[in-house]
């Protein structure tokens, strides 16, 4: 009795522990590339302490879109905002509280080709076998995506001429408010995109948006109090990421924590690493 009653007390004590404390999983993408290796074994600290998670880490947490509920996978970003900081948002990068976090080389950023060059342009994307990703059609031109260095290596290629037709396109600029608990929160037609599904995890889905405004209850409001902290989050490795360009502020809950510890890894490098 005794021997089963430590057992039942040692596993109980491993459950709570891989539950509430610390667990381990395996890393299935290569959106944190080069910090973190697919197939590398990793240890995420899961309690819910101050700066867990923390500005700058690497985190693991889950969908927060009311579609992903039956089937919510896991996903790996870098915490880059923190309730109540201020996103400046670029083609170059973001901008946090007036500090630059320019673009990993690995974004696609999309250019501008006109007609007159695409002859000569698409001879030399063949020659240096880069891909056409994402080509779109416009009436003198048409648009691709490439990654910086991609763009350096065409750019050193080309005539005058060529490079002349060839232009990185200039997104819009937008500034956001990461939400804070209690927090007074203006909306505008920027800030509802952003926490449109936020608000929706909130109240049930009992908001109602049209036309860049939100209707409670059928009344207008131009302020939303959150009930919860919220968190921008970043794939260091944009290729095939899922984040918050795509699924707007990350709440609290919906959080594992940050990744402390890479203890296997096929690389030497990463073995026993531990992981900012």
């Amino acid at each position: 009795m005794k021997w089963i009653a430590t057992l039942v007390v040692a596993v109980g004590f491993v459950l709570c522990v891989r539950q509430y404390c610390v667990a381990s999983y395996r890393v299935s993408t290569q959106t944190m590339e080069k910090a973190l290796h697919e197939g590398d074994c990793i240890l995420v600290n899961k309690l819910r302490i101050k700066n867990n998670p923390g500005k700058g880490r690497a985190v693991l947490f889950s969908s927060p879109l009311l579609r992903d509920t039956l089937h919510t996978p896991l996903l790996l970003g870098r915490c880059i905002a923190v309730p109540g900081d201020t996103i400046v948002a670029s083609g170059e990068g973001y901008v946090i509280n007036g500090h630059l976090l320019p673009n990993s080389p690995h974004t696609y950023n999309t250019y501008v080709v006109d007609n007159s060059i695409e002859v000569n342009f698409m001879k030399l994307l063949h020659s240096l076998n880069i891909p056409l990703r994402d080509r779109k059609i416009a009436p003198d031109s048409f648009y691709l995506k490439l990654t910086v260095p991609e763009e350096n290596n065409l750019r050193r290629q080309m005539d005058a001429e060529t490079n002349n037709g060839f232009r990185k396109y200039k997104d819009e600029c937008y500034t956001l408010i990461v939400p804070r608990k209690g927090m007074a929160y203006r909306l505008d037609a920027i800030s509802l995109v952003a926490c449109k599904d936020a608000i929706y995890h909130e109240t049930g889905n009992m908001a109602h948006f049209d036309k860049d405004k939100l209707y409670i209850d059928g009344r207008e409001t131009s302020f939303f109090y959150f009930d919860e902290d919220y968190y921008w989050i970043l794939s260091d490795n944009s290729t095939g990421a899922v984040d918050s360009r795509h699924l707007g502020f990350i709440p609290r809950s919906h959080i594992i924590g940050n990744i402390l510890l890479c203890w296997y890894s096929k690389d030497k490098q990463h073995l026993f690493k531990w992981v900012n």
